[in-house]
């Protein structure tokens, strides 16, 4: 408080109390904007605004299903994209994007073939990675990015009774199944 610093004959005076709480009131708001300057600095704390102006500067188009985590997730992955294209920074990119254990990468370098398999449980950053691919692999290689979906061999264990509720395609997309 401002009335702190007043030497204690001035605290005394109705009219400095007053404007020292209007003060401080100001101060308090001078601060605050200042804290939301520097947390916007950065996308881990930006607000939703901030995230809107990252993403205009970076011509990001969101969707409407991203929450602002996942909005700021996808300004992280463009600023992650760096040249020129070597596969460490593809893996450092792919780390960054569906953790270390999140696909299988397999590089066929006598056919020029990149192949991405996509774990199930990161199956809704497909459109993400297919855009990181494009951008940075260079146009010789063959790009196959692909969802590791279930197979019959992973659900064969489990009994028909408790399995024939499901539709295939619930059993192919089901993660409790993809326990590999």
């Amino acid at each position: 408080m401002l009335l702190d610093y007043l030497p204690s004959f001035i605290k005394k005076i109705e009219e400095f109390k007053k404007i020292m709480e209007i003060n401080d009131l100001e101060i308090l708001n001078i601060n605050e904007g200042i804290d939301d300057i520097l947390k916007n600095l950065f996308i881990f704390d930006a607000s939703e605004d901030a995230i809107n102006r990252y993403e205009n500067i970076l011509e990001i188009i969101p969707k409407s299903t991203h929450n602002l985590e996942k909005r700021k997730d996808n300004i992280l992955f463009k600023y992650r994209q760096t040249l020129p294209f070597t596969v460490c920074n593809l893996i450092f990119m792919l780390n960054s994007i569906c953790g270390e254990n999140g696909y299988v990468l397999d590089i066929i370098y006598e056919s020029f073939i990149l192949k991405i398999k996509i774990k199930l449980e990161n199956k809704g950053l497909k459109d993400i990675i297919d855009e990181l691919l494009e951008r940075v692999v260079p146009m010789n290689l063959i790009i196959n990015v692909y969802i590791d979906y279930n197979t019959w061999n992973m659900i064969r264990p489990f009994k028909w009774d408790d399995i024939k509720i499901y539709k295939w395609q619930n059993l192919k997309e089901d993660e409790t199944f993809n326990e590999g």
